[in-house]
């Protein structure tokens, strides 16, 4: 075999696949698939109230989260974790789709290789986040949004979408808990279907998230007041159905004083395409500098916090040109207030578009 060159690389790749890498530290680094762990929440779909509840008969059996912890992850790590009660991750950053399965759930999403979201992936690596996914439990209009509905609908909706929540909510706190996870602060994305529910989620139970990026949602909810602790990053596209209603539900959040980013990607239907991903980056690497590393102990809390910059924007983008100016010369070109969008680092308003100084 010393002479085969085939049989060493394949004895070679054999090792690779079989040996784990060994850090400085002598922890042992794990291989993806073992990083990956799956936990279900049953829902009460089969109790016998449900049964002869009408709204719940298209219910999940059960709801089901996937957990995927980062590259540096060990269990070292997670053993000290344990011991000293501190999350062996800097914090969670969660996906939200329109998948249901245990199986779609880890392929498409959590296992890079064959994953949708390879750039989100890539992000919660190199800031050591745990990534969080569940099924998409429903329970909401996928084609009509809270403000086209009348009070009756609205009423019917709200109770359907609570109930579900309330077990969604006793799943996500439950995997907090048994993997000693951050249970505050974690960025949110949500796509297509997934747009749906993480920004229904995001409104009812904030006191989890601290920036959320939802796109073609195609539907939307109303903005609510206490999900103002929240940063924003709301896009969808020129050619998308709910193009509409997004930009009523960036009015309705902007009226309410909402700190919130708004981008219609040009000639975009329902689709992301490499602005979205390049924007939905810069808005994290935005977001994850104001959250705190438990596994820092040098760690210091910003000289400003996340709405200064919101507040006080380097930037405004015109959403109606798809342009960007200088915060001083924004009244002059941007033709109304309405389509003004604050963008509070150069490099979020040069991956959201062109700039114009």
């Amino acid at each position: 075999m010393e002479g085969d060159p085939k049989a060493v690389k394949i004895l070679k790749l054999f090792i690779l696949g079989i040996f784990m890498i060994v850090n400085s530290y002598g922890q042992i680094f794990l291989q993806e698939k073992d990083r990956i762990f799956l936990y279900s929440f049953s829902t009460d779909k089969n109790t016998q109230q449900a049964k002869a509840d009408p709204s719940k008969r298209n219910k999940l059996d059960e709801i089901v989260y996937v957990l995927r912890m980062p590259k540096t992850w060990t269990r070292e790590n997670e053993t000290l974790s344990r011991k000293s009660k501190i999350p062996s991750v800097r914090g969670v950053i969660c996906i939200c789709t329109w998948m249901k399965t245990a199986a779609d759930l880890k392929d498409k999403i959590a296992t890079y290789e064959s994953s949708s979201f390879k750039h989100i992936i890539q992000f919660a690596d190199e800031n050591n986040l745990a990534l969080v996914t569940w099924s998409n439990f429903g329970g909401y209009e996928i084609s009509s949004s809270v403000d086209e509905m009348n009070k009756t609908q609205v009423q019917r909706y709200n109770a359907i979408f609570e109930n579900r929540l309330l077990e969604w909510e006793r799943g996500y706190k439950r995997v907090l808990f048994k993997y000693n996870l951050p249970k505050d602060s974690a960025l949110i994305y949500g796509f297509s279907g997934g747009g749906q529910i993480a920004h229904r989620i995001a409104l009812r139970r904030p006191q989890y998230f601290s920036g959320i990026h939802i796109h073609v949602n195609s539907s939307y909810d109303v903005p609510t007041s206490n999900a103002k602790n929240m940063v924003w990053l709301v896009t969808t596209g020129e050619l998308e159905y709910g193009y509409k209603a997004a930009t009523r539900f960036y009015k309705n959040m902007i009226d309410m004083g909402y700190s919130v980013i708004f981008k219609a990607g040009e000639n975009l239907g329902h689709a992301t395409n490499a602005q979205i991903n390049a924007l939905s980056l810069e808005f994290f690497k935005y977001m994850i500098t104001f959250i705190p590393d438990p596994t820092n102990p040098n760690w210091k809390t910003p000289p400003v916090d996340k709405f200064y910059l919101m507040r006080h924007p380097i930037y405004v983008g015109d959403y109606l040109n798809n342009v960007a100016y200088p915060i001083e010369n924004a009244v002059k070109h941007v033709s109304a207030r309405k389509y003004m969008v604050a963008l509070p680092t150069k490099s979020i308003a040069t991956a959201w578009g062109n700039i114009i100084e």
